[in-house]
């Protein structure tokens, strides 16, 4: 973990049930420098450093990608699954497309499923808005063979509310999700077989409202399937090689939306029939590479090639307005597809050297050559300097380069009014310089600061022209983001206590503050396990400081249209969630949680002209819980 090459954060089993969290989402806001919030359409979307960064960081599945093949999305659908899945999480801040390619441009989160030898578990657990969970997991390692499965389920009604829109309209919404999983991994000797199923049923945040009725199927399902082949073989003792194939397909059903645009005039008022659209998409991926290990005296080499293929196979849209001219069909009808069947390819080359020039010092140098069919070739560098001070104290300097390519979405999509893309795109750029200190006091103690300062080029985004209606993906100018992070960790026998906080400040092309972005992000797991009797007690907090609205929303950075939000800043939040657990048996465990203990007013950033009073989060929320080892 200190020499890994980046700011690295690690949660394992036991910290990840201490947070008190039932889902990757709310996991994620533990970590130093994230932020994850909640949409309107339900997805959730994830902050890194003070950038919108969900289509920026890659998102593995026990090292399979996972991002939504047309929007390389990470959290859009991942976010929604309980932590029943999850042995460990694995968090790498900072560019990573020297071993990633593109939408590694700002990071790396790798999930690791659970993990069990000859044993297994099973678990059940209920709570508030009529929620219910059940998980097992179970592996066993005889004669060569490892075969390792879980599987799960969850469904919520969600918390119900009453919100108004832009017109002062009141509705009736929730917070409801659904999702089920499936996996298998099998390993004999040198052969590695996975498969995997999930899928996510999530209700749209702000479904109902009684003049604006978007449906009355709010929810849209995401269901991903996919599956790698791995076979390693070694040379000799200090050269071995891996194969692998990776394949997995996206099937979405956006359900029947409401097509957010204004109506004609004439309809208005009163709107009696609103543009509605039900819409599904399907699209693969495919790919595979090399990879060669060379260990040779103080020299640790990597080098291979890599394959990939993604493509739009299918699209069914209706609606019962034509678009863009909004002519009324009276009913939903099927139109053309708003999206092309294209197809992205791209193949790569890559090579690392990790050097110990002495006992004190090693150098980590990568350089990555990514060549996409409809773009430019391009160069992803790293250099990293590891300095042992003492067996207590080390320092990382890092520089990296990351890249990102226009995705399918970015690209192609021709929803107009609502969405339109822009073949017109170049990829975005990431240079980023960190300082990493590591210190430990003693073999409990852990304390890392981080400091970094990340400037983005050509950066790609949604944007809402003042002379155009409906969002339009456009390139804009530079922007910057200084912070730093500092995380502390003692496990003592009977207490266990991590505690984070970090500041970021970010400016856009005009020297503006980055909106919708929290500065400061502060929190912490405070643990105690009783001595006498089997009893735990968790503690796990979130700080979120308030947020900026935007003041400009440009076309490029050469254009004067925009909008200003003159909405107040976003109020900053506190979350706190308790977990007890107690062991009947060795085998047998029992717990009860509550998840914002004060059921403070948690609400996400809506854009201009949306949502007023902005996406509330569920309030407070009490589970109980029972599983058995076997």
């Amino acid at each position: 973990m200190d020499e890994y090459p980046s700011s690295f954060t690690v949660f394992d089993r036991k910290l990840i049930e201490r947070t008190g969290a039932t889902t990757i989402a709310e996991l994620l806001r533990f970590v130093p420098g994230l932020e994850v919030i909640r949409e309107g359409n339900g997805s959730f979307h994830l902050i890194v450093r003070g950038n919108y960064s969900d289509r920026r960081v890659l998102i593995l599945w026990d090292g399979q990608p996972l991002n939504v093949l047309h929007t390389r999305r990470a959290l859009s659908f991942i976010g929604a699954l309980p932590v029943d899945i999850l042995e460990r999480i694995e968090i790498s801040r900072g560019p990573s497309s020297v071993v990633y390619g593109s939408y590694a441009e700002g990071g790396v989160i790798n999930l690791i499923p659970r993990k069990w030898e000859n044993a297994g578990e099973v678990g059940v657990a209920y709570g508030s808005f009529d929620t219910k969970r059940l998980f097992t997991s179970g592996g066993i390692i005889k004669n060569g063979w490892d075969v390792q499965i879980s599987a799960g389920a969850s469904d919520s009604h969600g918390d119900k509310f009453t919100v108004k829109d832009i017109l002062d309209i009141p509705g009736q919404v929730n917070t409801a999700s659904e999702t089920n999983w499936q996996e298998i991994r099998l390993n004999k000797d040198d052969f590695t077989i996975k498969f995997f199923r999930f899928f996510i049923d999530l209700t749209r945040y702000y479904g109902v409202t009684n003049r604006l009725p978007r449906t009355n199927e709010p929810s849209a399902q995401i269901e991903q399937i996919g599956g790698q082949f791995v076979y390693n073989f070694s040379w000799n003792h200090w050269f071995d090689t891996s194969l692998y194939l990776n394949w997995r397909e996206d099937s979405i059903d956006y359900g029947t939306y409401y097509a957010f645009h204004p109506a004609p005039p004439e309809r208005l008022p009163p709107f009696e029939k609103p543009t509605l659209a039900k819409e599904k998409i399907g699209l693969r991926e495919v790919s595979g590479g090399l990879n060669f290990h060379y260990h040779y005296g103080k020299h640790c080499l990597t080098w291979g090639i890599e394959f990939l293929t993604n493509k739009i196979r299918s699209v069914d849209f209706w609606a019962n307005r034509h678009l863009p001219d909004l002519t009324p069909l009276g009913s939903l009808t099927k139109l053309r597809d708003p999206w092309p069947h294209e197809e992205e390819k791209r193949w790569a080359i890559f090579f690392q050297n990790l050097w110990e020039i002495s006992s004190r010092d090693e150098i980590n140098i990568g350089l990555r050559y990514d060549k996409y069919d409809d773009f430019e070739g391009q160069f992803s560098p790293r250099l990293v300097w590891i300095h042992r001070f003492s067996e207590k104290f080390l320092s990382k300097l890092i520089y990296g380069h990351g890249f990102r390519v226009p995705d399918l979405d970015s690209l192609y999509s021709d929803h107009t009014p609502l969405v339109s893309g822009s073949r017109d795109l170049r990829p975005e750029k990431l240079d980023s310089i960190e300082a990493v200190f590591i210190w430990k006091p003693s073999f409990r103690e852990r304390v890392s600061l981080s400091l970094y300062h990340m400037w983005l080029k050509n950066t790609l985004g949604r944007r809402t022209p003042a002379n155009l209606s409906g969002w339009h993906f456009r390139q804009g100018g530079d922007e910057k983001v200084w912070g730093g992070e500092i995380a502390y960790r003692y496990q003592g026998i009977n207490w266990d206590i991590y505690l984070y906080g970090s500041y970021q400040w970010g400016e856009n092309e005009f020297g503006d503050p980055r909106p919708y972005v929290a500065n400061v992000l502060a929190g912490g797991i405070i643990s105690y396990s009783f001595g006498r009797i089997p009893l735990e007690i968790n503690l796990g907090i979130n700080y979120v400081g308030s947020r900026w609205r935007d003041k400009h929303n440009p076309v490029d950075i050469s254009s004067s249209n925009y909008e200003e939000d003159n909405r107040d800043k976003l109020k900053g939040y506190t979350n706190i969630n308790l977990k007890l657990n107690y062991s009947l048996t060795n085998k047998i465990t029992i717990w009860t949680a509550v998840n914002n203990l004060f059921d403070d007013d948690i609400r996400y950033p809506s854009s201009y002209r949306s949502i007023p009073e902005d996406y509330r989060e569920a309030g407070r929320y009490i589970e109980i819980g029972l599983k058995f080892k076997f």
